[in-house]
């Protein structure tokens, strides 16, 4: 048996959950016109430039040359 897809209520926050395709949007947040996520799952989703130029730079590897 297939399961049938589910997807989120029209105005209603996309916070997604599950995996292999069966999705469950547990969040009946209102959100506001233009936005897919309720302020709480925004701030989770959501990294301003600034921020992740910052979390990219820490992140990045650093490779040391080895004399041969």
């Amino acid at each position: 048996m297939e399961n049938a897809l589910s997807l989120p209520r029209p105005g209603r926050c996309k916070w997604a959950e599950g995996d292999s395709g069966n999705y469950t949007f547990p969040c009946n947040v209102r959100v506001e016109s233009g936005t897919s996520y309720c302020a709480d799952h925004r701030a989770l989703v959501y990294m301003p430039p600034e921020e992740r130029r910052r979390s990219r730079s820490a992140a990045a590897p650093v490779f040391k040359r080895i004399a041969a």
